[in-house]
């Protein structure tokens, strides 16, 4: 039983980052091209808001980097619990 809620713990803690992540930004603006990219450290949200069409409100998610970046804190997650439940015994 332990073991299920620390991974239930990990995969929650997880997802939470990779969706705070999405608090940093970068906005790329080159001419006819507006789009703010989202996620840290990888950026797997993108927002295109001008293109040489006009103004558009484009949303688009980089599945690869999402997945990726959903890892890196699945095991910053993992990390943390392990010093915690560590350090607390």
């Amino acid at each position: 039983m332990k073991t299920e809620k620390t991974i239930f713990i990990l995969l929650f803690l997880g997802i939470a980052l990779t969706i705070i992540s999405t608090i940093r930004f970068e906005t790329e603006s080159v001419p006819d091209l507006v789009m703010t990219r989202h996620g840290f450290p990888f950026s797997w949200l993108h927002h295109q808001t001008v293109s040489i069409a006009g103004a558009v409100d484009v949303w688009s998610v980089q599945w690869l980097f999402l997945v990726v970046d959903f890892i890196f804190w699945y095991l910053i997650s993992a990390t943390i619990v392990y010093f915690v439940n560590r350090y607390r015994n």
